[in-house]
């Protein structure tokens, strides 16, 4: 399928599945015209990478997780595991700042009546 056709079934753009490929997170088949062929494991694996973007974790935990599937080696799981230490302590932190924020939201709102 062409990069249009993955954009639409996965649901990630077009510039998004480029910038995947460039950083070895998918891959295509090039067509003797240049085109990106890309087979259907592609879309959910494209699914798969758009929610760990968005779920802030970096390029390098991304790669890990997804060196994680199917049959890899346990020194793939550990990389991950020790990788996912610091992703779960940036959350904490992430957390906690969030967590005074609201309250600052709401000192300030309950001051007027809100």
């Amino acid at each position: 399928m062409k990069i249009g056709e993955l954009s639409r079934r996965s649901g990630v753009s077009a510039r998004s599945l480029r910038y995947y490929e460039e950083h070895g997170l998918i891959s295509a088949r090039r067509e003797s015209n240049g085109y990106r062929d890309y087979d259907d494991a592609m879309i959910d694996r494209a699914e798969i990478i758009h929610m760990l973007f968005g779920m802030d974790f970096p390029r390098e935990v991304v790669q890990s997780v997804l060196a994680c599937t199917g049959e890899a080696p346990a020194a793939a799981h550990d990389a991950l595991a020790e990788q996912l230490v610091q992703v779960r302590a940036g959350l904490a932190e992430r957390i906690e700042r969030l967590t005074a924020t609201h309250q600052q939201v709401d000192d300030f709102l309950a001051q007027r009546g809100l």
